[in-house]
């Protein structure tokens, strides 16, 4: 009899303990703009280098949304974060996407200062990319620049969203940098014969 309510007992106990375990939480999920990436241009830019840099706003690993409904507030998604920061990020990308000519005269540099999930009124949301691409003879003093805004519309809103959106923005970036430099600055950026 003893053994029996004993048994009960530490059944009862054990079942008890279930509950006491800690459920699993949230995991952290981390994101970067994925791999493939191909060369755009048809043949290799006059560019010495191509590097990304941000502002100080985009120097960790948040993955930041911004609401319509509060336009002066960013936001920080809590469970999701960027594998690296976003300029590591996009500057592995870009010099993938861009092919360089080392024999070139111009240094390309591109300022990243925004990269996050816009959400209108109606919830609907999109990617902003935006800085200014700064082109330079000795990768100090900036001879061309071009302020860049580059917006691509996701559904759904949420951080994914944000990773391929950033992605999709990034191939439109190396598009516009692309004809921009093979159009009025390729012969600038070309070493003299």
């Amino acid at each position: 009899m003893k053994i029996r309510t004993l048994c009960a007992a530490l059944a009862l106990l054990a079942g008890a303990a279930c509950g006491l375990v800690p459920q699993k939480g949230h995991q952290l999920v981390q994101h970067d703009l994925g791999g493939g990436f191909r060369a755009l241009a048809q043949k290799p830019l006059p560019l010495r280098s191509v590097s990304v840099s941000a502002t100080p706003l985009m120097a960790g690993l948040n993955m930041n949304y911004r609401d319509a409904s509060q336009p002066t507030t960013r936001g920080a998604y809590a469970f999701n974060r960027w594998a690296a920061p976003p300029a590591n990020l996009l500057d592995q990308a870009f010099n993938r996407v861009l092919p360089q000519d080392a024999s070139g005269r111009c240094r390309l540099n591109f300022l990243l200062s925004d990269l996050l999930l816009e959400i209108d009124e109606a919830g609907s949301g999109s990617v902003l990319l935006a800085g200014s691409l700064r082109l330079s003879l000795d990768g100090k003093t900036s001879i061309y620049r071009r302020i860049v805004d580059i917006r691509v519309p996701v559904d759904p809103v949420e951080p994914e969203a944000l990773a391929l959106g950033g992605r999709k923005a990034l191939i439109q970036l190396g598009e516009l940098t692309s004809n921009w430099i093979s159009g009025q600055i390729d012969t600038f950026c070309r070493a003299p014969d």
